[in-house]
């Protein structure tokens, strides 16, 4: 029993993080924007995190709906609650106003907000739900990685700009590729879970031991990404704060690759890359902003 709590709470953290965590990337967009225009339009910004908002609000609820369907959650509880119609109602009404928000925006600035939108709802929608069900096939992860990456950052900075460019773009696979592995890093606590119910995501795929190797790999090349962009002037230099969190990155992986089958244990190499990714997105935003 004390385990099962242990999971929902590591769960309930995973899920409450990407309900904000791609705010974020939205305000990484916003401020590379600025830093290119020196100009900024409130009226956008606002409308446009509204929007954001009702997606990630749309995404978590659709997860809970069709997860709760797989019986995910539910494959070690005692009793076996209702699938909860719904969020299904919900989550879809929530990306609905946020396609009329898009429309909003689209009418005030440049219609190629509706392929942004488009593309995010495609992310949102078949992460879990069918026909296409990316989690389930291998493809989760990088959905996660390009939906909270390249396609936010980039969707934010044309809603300011008019346009996409090399600079954001930059920053944009720093970010995407730093949710990406912490989406890896989520999904090690549910294995048994998603194996169970045919959920064949990487760490499924890989097993838990591989994927934790594979996950070192991803954050040295995250690190190598930093390093490069700052050599090249891509990223601001005040996100060369983050090579201050090497040793306890490094420290979170041991922890990680050690207890990977202790959920009280494990938890503390989550909040650890929860703060890393965290302060990678905010220290490239801070720089554009205001250095």
């Amino acid at each position: 029993m004390p385990s099962v709590l242990n999971l929902k709470i590591i769960r309930f953290i995973r899920y409450r993080f990407f309900l904000f965590a791609g705010i974020f990337p939205y305000l990484l967009g916003q401020a590379a924007a600025f830093n290119t225009r020196r100009s900024f339009n409130w009226h956008n910004f606002y409308w446009g995190l509204l929007g954001i908002f009702l997606v990630l609000a749309g995404v978590e609820l659709f997860n809970e709906y069709f997860d709760a369907q797989a019986g995910g959650d539910r494959i070690f509880a005692l009793e076996r609650p209702s699938v909860p119609g719904h969020f299904y109602v919900l989550g879809l009404s929530a990306f609905t106003l946020a396609f009329f928000i898009g429309l909003y925006l689209a009418y005030l600035t440049r219609w190629g907000i509706l392929l942004f939108s488009f593309l995010g709802f495609l992310g949102a929608y078949f992460y879990v739900g069918p026909p296409f069900k990316w989690a389930y096939r291998g493809l989760g992860e990088i959905v996660i990685g390009l939906s909270y990456g390249p396609l936010m950052v980039l969707g934010s900075y044309y809603l300011q700009a008019g346009r996409i460019g090399i600079i954001p773009a930059c920053a944009s696979l720093l970010c995407g590729l730093s949710v990406f592995c912490l989406a890896i890093l989520n999904e090690i606590p549910d294995y048994y879970q998603d194996r169970l119910v045919g959920k064949r995501n990487l760490v499924v795929r890989m097993g838990k031991q591989k994927a934790i190797k594979f996950l070192k790999l991803c954050f040295a090349v995250v690190f190598l990404l930093l390093t490069l962009g700052l050599l090249l002037n891509k990223i601001p230099a005040f996100a060369i704060v983050n090579f201050f969190l090497l040793p306890w990155l490094l420290k979170s992986l041991s922890v990680a690759e050690k207890n990977y089958d202790n959920p009280v244990m494990f938890r503390s190499a989550i909040d650890a890359n929860v703060v890393i990714y965290l302060m990678i997105v905010s220290s490239i935003s801070i720089g554009y902003l205001f250095l």
